[in-house]
C-alpha cells in the first residue's frame, strides 16, 4: 500500500465506520517512545493509525472493514483499540516506498 492509498483508506474507514474515533497516526520518535511504541512502529512513518469505539463490537466491525480495505490490523491494549497499518510487520527499510512523496524532503510532518 502506498502512502496515498493508506491516507485514502483511513478516510474510507472512518467514513464507513462513523462510530470509531482516530486517536493516533504519525508519531515522532519521542512521542512513540513515550507511549511505549515499538522502534519498528509504522506510526513513525505515518503508515499506522489507532482507533477507539464505545464497545469492542464496534472495534471488531471496524476491523472487518479495515481488512477489506487491505490493512493489517490488531485489536489490543487497555482500553482496547484498533491498530491498522498499511505496511507488513518488520523493518520499514525492507519496504520500497518513497517516503519523500508523503513527508517531504526532510521527513517532517
Amino acid at each position: 500500500m502506498t502512502p496515498s492509498e493508506f491516507d485514502e483508506n483511513v478516510r474510507e474507514l472512518t467514513r464507513c465506520c462513523p462510530w470509531i474515533s482516530q486517536t493516533s497516526g504519525y508519531r515522532s520518535e519521542i512521542r512513540n517512545q513515550s507511549v511505549g511504541g515499538s522502534s519498528r512502529s509504522k506510526h513513525l512513518v505515518g503508515m499506522a493509525a489507532d482507533f477507539t469505539a464505545d464497545d469492542e463490537d464496534g472495534l471488531e466491525q471496524a476491523q472487518d472493514k479495515a481488512r477489506q480495505l487491505g490493512f493489517w490490523t490488531q485489536i489490543h491494549g487497555s482500553p482496547p483499540h484498533l491498530h491498522v497499518q498499511g505496511l507488513p510487520a518488520g523493518e520499514v527499510s525492507n519496504c520500497t516506498i518513497n517516503w519523500n512523496t508523503k513527508w517531504g524532503k526532510h521527513g517532517s510532518h
